[in-house]
């Protein structure tokens, strides 16, 4: 049975796509998993000898070397066949696993971290052009020395065409949902955002949103699902109390799966309006395709790569971010009109069910380790 150490330094231990998709296709294939990752909200674990979940505090930046330090001393004592890795900056690791193991290494790439570092903000000073850079030029180093990598989204295999190293397009589709209860929704009608928190991912543009709808009368709810970081915490409270939203606006903090799917069931319209930032304009987020597995219409963002999903599949509408009343009138078009909606709903299902979906992606996963395992 060929043993896999799957880590991470920053995810939470029941993240989606590393645990619920990956770790347990990989141990429903007959794989022995040990997996490290940040402790998080409580989710059953399933009871397998072959399961070993490893929780690991949460550190700042500035701390997280003990988490390395141990991932190594891990590999060297436990000497797996493949460590799969899921964070940017374990590949600084990459030389020193090779030194410790002979163990096949994976780095599953889930970001255009190089893009996604221009839109980041250190004590609120932008990362300078010539480190992102460098950073870039390191990083290529290290997937240069890896054995596989597994992309979340096909674009980024184009930055990489220069590395002579096995990849593979691992997407980040949700599970295949076969039947929807269209019945079962709230009582009132009700927008759901579930995802990261943060002014460019249009945390505050939602909340304007939600107060253009209660001035217009509308009655409905509008669920965010997420962890809101401190330096919102106080402006949305605020927010939400001048606005007389409190009653209207739920902030629900971070979920697991199974509670983020109840929600998705029970709503009406997803949204998904992020600005227009270098790592967003060329990605797919994962949102949008678990809306259409729920049978959601959805309002996003108008990027030119998500309106081609949208207007090729049938299932969203796209506004402009920055236009609040442009955002509102699309959700009240798919309110008042029930045709539009329910071809969105239908359209949505049918392309989830025969292409947006995890059944599909886990294949390859899985031949990616056969092959993985071939080569001597």
């Amino acid at each position: 049975m060929k043993k896999i150490i799957v880590l991470s330094s920053v995810h939470p231990w029941n993240d989606s796509r590393i645990y619920h998709k990956e770790v347990l296709t990989l141990l429903r294939a007959g794989y022995q998993v040990d997996y490290y990752a940040v402790e998080g909200t409580n989710a059953t674990m399933p009871k397998d000898s072959r399961l070993t979940v490893t929780l690991l505090p949460r550190r700042s930046l500035a701390k997280r070397f003990l988490t390395w330090w141990y991932f190594l001393r891990e590999i060297k004592r436990k000497q797996p066949d493949a460590v799969h890795l899921h964070d940017p900056e374990l590949l600084f690791l990459v030389p020193r696993i090779k030194k410790v193991t002979r163990a096949k290494i994976v780095f599953d790439m889930h970001e255009d971290f190089p893009s996604a570092l221009k839109s980041k903000r250190i004590k609120g000073i932008s990362v300078p052009n010539w480190c992102i850079k460098r950073i870039a030029t390191y990083e290529k180093k290290r997937l240069a020395q890896v054995d596989t990598i597994l992309f979340a989204e096909k674009y980024y295999k184009a930055n990489y065409l220069d590395i002579v190293v096995p990849k593979e397009d691992i997407l980040n589709y949700p599970f295949l949902k076969e039947e929807v209860d269209a019945t079962d929704k709230f009582e009132v009608m009700t927008l759901v955002y579930a995802g990261a928190i943060h002014e460019i991912r249009g945390f505050k543009e939602m909340l304007e949103v939600a107060n253009m709808l209660k001035q217009r009368g509308h009655d409905f709810q509008l669920l965010i699902i997420g962890q809101v970081p401190e330096r919102l915490q106080e402006w949305a409270a605020s927010y939400l109390e001048a606005n007389g939203l409190e009653k209207v606006v739920y902030l629900k903090g971070r979920l697991d799966l199974e509670r983020l799917n109840h929600y998705y069931e029970k709503s009406d319209i997803g949204l998904a309006l992020l600005h227009p930032e270098p790592n967003y304009l060329k990605s797919l987020p994962t949102k949008l395709f678990e809306y259409m597995s729920f049978g959601l219409p959805y309002v996003a963002s108008d990027f030119p790569l998500w309106r081609k999903l949208m207007e090729d599949s049938g299932s969203g509408t796209p506004v402009n971010v920055k236009n609040i009343a442009e955002i509102v009138g699309a959700i009240e078009e798919l309110l008042s009109q029930s045709e539009t909606y329910m071809n969105y709903v239908e359209n949505g299902r049918y392309e989830h069910v025969s292409r947006f979906n995890w059944q599909h992606e886990e294949k390859k996963l899985l031949n990616a380790y056969e092959l993985l395992f071939e080569r001597i």
